[in-house]
């Protein structure tokens, strides 16, 4: 599998090259963990933009100019091989991190790299039972991966009933 890891400019200096290695390694075990279509040949793109670059994603490809912390960008099975793309908005991630540095940010890519792969092997959370569906496949692929086990549970708010997913739809972006 070959993992294409992009980081703009704007979140450059909080990730060093060993952190973008310690991601690569991560995405690899997740999507050998996951077994979802096409994962032995994907490809997989990684984005790490910074809150006007999610904003701008979000806005274009959701319809929500708000930052986000992930976004997951499903490839066609016909016109494309690969997995998909994945974005993450570096400075949500910071503010949303159990700690502060560099061992708590990479705590929470982990976790948002799970959501985003059960989201790029069809997964959502679109409803009660999807969501549950979803834990249940992202926690069985942490496992696997020997990725700290995922907690989230996708509670809907008042503002999230009119939400949509996080899997954007529409034309990919290449790192």
């Amino acid at each position: 599998m070959t993992v294409r890891l992009q980081v703009d400019d704007a979140v450059a200096p909080w990730i060093d090259h060993a952190l973008r290695r310690r991601l690569t390694i991560t995405l690899e075990r997740l999507v050998r963990a996951a077994g979802c279509r096409h994962a032995a040949a994907a490809g997989l793109g990684v984005r790490i933009v910074g809150d006007a670059e999610m904003i701008a994603l979000h806005r274009e490809h959701m319809g929500e100019a708000t930052p986000t912390d992930v976004l997951s960008f499903p490839a066609d099975p016909v016109l494309d091989p690969g997995l998909g793309d994945i974005a993450i908005d570096w400075d949500q991630l910071r503010r949303q991190a159990p700690g502060p540095g560099p061992a708590a940010w990479f705590a929470e890519a982990q976790q948002l790299l799970v959501h985003a792969v059960a989201h790029l092997c069809g997964h959502d959370h679109g409803d009660a039972a999807q969501a549950r569906a979803m834990l249940r496949f992202e926690q069985r692929i942490a496992r696997r991966a020997a990725i700290a086990t995922p907690q989230r549970h996708y509670r809907r708010s008042r503002r999230d009933a009119t939400r949509r997913s996080d899997v954007a739809t529409g034309a990919r972006w290449s790192p």
